[in-house]
């Protein structure tokens, strides 16, 4: 009865470790599907040449608000950069959406007047 008694204790350890395993790979999982989705991303490339445009998505990303919580966001349509600095761009004709790619925790919504000049911009090209 004793080695019985034992043998169901050893189980449920096994058992209770298992479900623990399991529960920390689902947990995982959404956090490491998020930052893949953003970093092996394929979107399109703006190149900013003139200094018209460079002012305009210079003026958006000084202008953009921080939006609160977390983020998980699907891929973006555009990437571009100003100097050093890389940006991933979601647009519509109503809003507009950046998140600089070495923060993809962070999103920032553009004004009202730099979406309309983005969205102009990209529905030229």
């Amino acid at each position: 009865m004793k080695k019985l008694f034992v043998l169901f204790i050893v189980i449920g350890f096994i058992l209770v470790g298992c479900s623990q395993e399991q529960e920390n790979k689902i947990s995982e999982s959404p956090i490491e599907s998020s930052s893949e989705t953003v970093t092996t991303t394929k979107a399109n490339s703006l190149e900013l040449i003139e200094t018209e445009e460079i002012d305009i998505f210079t003026k958006a990303v000084s202008d953009a608000k921080q939006l609160p919580g977390s983020v998980n966001i699907i891929n973006p349509q555009y990437k571009f950069s100003i100097g050093e600095e890389n940006y991933l761009l979601w647009i519509t004709e109503d809003s507009g959406t950046i998140m600089n790619a070495k923060d993809t925790h962070t999103i920032y919504s553009l004004s009202s007047s730099s979406i309309e000049e983005i969205y102009e911009f990209v529905s030229k090209g």
